[in-house]
């Protein structure tokens, strides 16, 4: 009987020793720029060894980004040995091939890694040998006061939001001209707080769900480079995008941050000269960007000196 028991617990220690004990895979090796992605590592092990898992930041590398990590999850058991799984949603907001790292693995003190992957991101095809389509007819319907409300609701609501933001900024640029001039932290808070105002206002526009995609990128990036020429002092505005993107080169933008801004200018680009049509998810993670990009360039005033 313990000569069996024994062969119970050898055999799958054996058969593990054989075999890789981590894994990894992805769910799609070739996503659209902005698309997400999973990838799964897995960590077959005997029940009383010690894995130590490796650490993973918010990057897997300069165009990986980590979206989600669920964590270490046990999800069977199996005998003697014991099955643990751990998912991370992944995006790259750069087209080309990027190879994923390896990821160590600790396992009784020895270290094992999985093997790289290489997923592939692609832009927003766009065909310009299709034909253009003629303009369809004006159809005249009946006018309908409450029909009419209904269908420019969304204008009727962005333009009082920007009716209110234009009197919120004016009243306090009118205030601006009669105080004193505020502490540099105080200006550089208005600063970031106007133009995130300035973004919602034009999410709640939702202009590009009515189509308009070049006049959504144009205004977001014209929002952003504002902020750019007041923050850092640099003709944003004027410049194009490798003009703009080698005057920040001596910013204190970090190479995460720089990346994403040229990531944003260069997609809009490509949509306000035709080259692509962006998805409703690449609409939506632009804005996303735009405010995380001007919440994290956020300076912090300086603590006073105490004599």
């Amino acid at each position: 009987m313990r000569v069996a028991r024994w062969i119970g617990l050898v055999v799958p220690l054996f058969a593990l020793g054989q075999s890789d004990p981590v894994s990894v895979r992805l769910d799609t090796t070739v996503i659209r720029i902005g698309e997400q992605t999973l990838l799964h590592l897995e960590v077959v092990q005997p029940a009383g060894a010690v894995v130590q898992w490796p650490t993973v930041a918010d990057t897997l590398n300069a165009h990986l980004e980590v979206v989600h990590d669920s964590g270490v999850d046990t999800i069977s058991t199996d005998n003697a040995l014991i099955r643990q799984v751990r998912t991370l949603r992944i995006t790259s907001f750069d087209t080309g091939f990027w190879a994923v790292p390896p990821f160590r693995f600790a396992v009784n003190a020895r270290t094992v890694e999985t093997e790289p992957l290489l997923l592939e991101v692609r832009t927003v095809p766009v065909d310009p040998a299709k034909p253009l389509h003629d303009i369809k007819d004006i159809v005249v319907l009946p006018f309908s006061l409450g029909h009419w409300i209904r269908e420019h609701l969304l204008w009727i609501g962005g333009t009082i939001a920007l009716l209110v933001l234009a009197m919120v900024l004016y009243r306090y640029s009118k205030k601006a001209r009669t105080i004193a001039p505020l502490a540099a932290g105080t200006q550089e808070t208005s600063l970031h707080q106007r133009i995130i105002e300035a973004l919602q206002a034009l999410d709640r526009e939702r202009i590009w769900q009515q189509g308009d995609h070049k006049g959504y990128h144009s205004r977001l990036t014209d929002l952003l480079r504002s902020y750019l020429e007041e923050r850092y002092q640099v003709p944003a505005l004027e410049s194009t995008t490798d003009e703009l993107l080698r005057e920040l080169r001596v910013s204190p933008l970090n190479a995460d941050q720089r990346g994403r801004l040229e990531n944003m200018l260069r997609l809009a680009d490509m949509v306000k000269f035709a080259k692509a049509l962006p998805s409703p998810q690449e609409n939506e993670q632009m804005m996303v960007s735009a405010v995380r990009f001007v919440q994290e360039t956020v300076p912090h005033p300086n603590p006073p000196e105490h004599g």
